[in-house]
């Protein structure tokens, strides 16, 4: 029997294939077949997303906490940063899962196809993929699939993770101060990679406390749990807590040179498209920023949007940080101590956000030790790393 045609297909429903799905369900694009699909439904609280930004975003009724200003806690120095004009955000998964699906089912040509999908390829006339034996066919197909273990190791590229585990841990009486959230707090052992915790009220009961690693390989299951408790003893100085709620993650931060297009009608969004910034891992508002694009191209065009080089120099600096954590050239705790004690925090974020122009990212670098990056530079360049792919 003939499969049905699809106007689009989008590969994996997890937060970059279910904001393409959600920004095509407001748009004029509305009456286009897509076909999701993903091995499973997305129902439970998997993980949180947390951002900075100015003003609002389209998730800003689903944006549960808000923070003017974080504590950070680096080497011989602290301080509470005021972080205006920006706010530091969370989302719940759970939350931003139910807001779209609510969104899509009220379009009937929005179909959800639950299975394992085995391959998917360019066509001729548009793009197909296989589940479970069965294959189906759309113009284009959208693939937000990305596995950190599958990923082709290239030369003279960096790879490492992001690795973390947070508690949601909730006190009998009020605790927590819900005005300020712990960015970074750097004071535990560091044993030659980098780690630190944040620490983000959900209410005066309740905290979301995570434990966070920049390294090569993550840690044995039950060295997160140790740490965890270690810390809230510690440093939080909280004895009676119960954890009401476990996360666990692994992002990559590399500077793979990932393919935005990887046929004439195949597309990869989210971390699959390189949408994870390298240095932070952070990639939330960066997968609303390249499907608002991609629609915009689709909604003048009728074709996919086309990813440029423009920001060729952030993944110069990406990747030198990388260089330094990966050969341990400089300490990721001091490197983060000094752009936050001798800057302006919202020039740091504006930075992050790849935002600044190249004056004021000279005067950054010039708050760094140039030793290490001088050499993680050279590195770099030696190699010949693509960083213009």
């Amino acid at each position: 029997m003939k499969q049905k045609r699809y106007d689009y297909i989008i590969a994996g429903a997890g937060c970059a294939g279910l904001s393409l799905a959600y920004y095509l369900s407001q748009s004029s694009l509305q009456d286009k077949s897509v076909l999701l699909i993903d091995k499973q439904l997305k129902v439970g609280n998997d993980r949180t997303w947390c951002f900075w930004e100015k003003g609002i975003n389209d998730f800003e009724t689903i944006v549960c906490c808000k923070w003017p200003q974080v504590n950070f806690y680096g080497t011989d120095y602290s301080a509470t940063l005021n972080l205006m004009p920006y706010q530091y955000k969370m989302i719940r998964s759970i939350d931003f899962y139910q807001f779209v699906q609510q969104a899509i089912a009220q379009h009937p040509n929005f179909e959800f196809l639950l299975g394992n999908i085995t391959s998917f390829s360019d066509t001729t006339d548009g793009a197909q993929v296989e589940v479970e034996g069965v294959t189906y066919q759309a113009d284009y197909l959208f693939n937000s699939l990305y596995q950190v273990e599958q990923q082709a190791k290239k030369p003279g590229c960096h790879y490492l993770l992001q690795h973390f585990k947070g508690w949601e841990v909730e006190t009998p009486e009020a605790f927590f101060d819900t005005s300020v959230a712990t960015l970074m707090d750097f004071r535990i052992k560091q044993h030659g990679e980098t780690r630190f915790f944040y620490v983000l009220p959900l209410d005066a009961h309740r905290a979301l406390i995570e434990f966070t690693v920049f390294s090569g390989n993550i840690l044995d299951k039950p060295a997160y749990d140790q740490e965890l408790k270690e810390y809230i003893k510690n440093f939080v100085k909280l004895e009676n807590y119960t954890v009401r709620h476990q996360e666990f993650g692994i992002i990559p931060m590399n500077d793979h040179p990932f393919s935005i297009q990887a046929g004439k009608h195949l597309i990869n969004i989210g971390t699959a498209g390189g949408r994870t910034k390298a240095s932070t891992g952070y990639t939330f508002l960066r997968i609303q920023q390249h499907i608002k694009s991609l629609l915009t191209c689709l909604l003048a065009t009728g074709k996919p949007y086309m990813e440029s080089s423009a920001n060729s120099r952030f993944k110069l600096y990406d990747s030198m940080l990388l260089n330094i954590m990966a050969k341990n050239r400089y300490s990721g705790k001091d490197i983060f101590t000094k752009l936050f004690q001798k800057n302006d925090t919202s020039t740091i974020l504006k930075f992050l956000d790849e935002e600044t122009h190249f004056g004021e990212e000279l005067k950054i670098m010039a708050t760094t030790p140039y030793k290490p990056f001088i050499l993680a530079l050279g590195d770099i360049l030696l190699n010949k790393k693509p960083l213009f792919n």
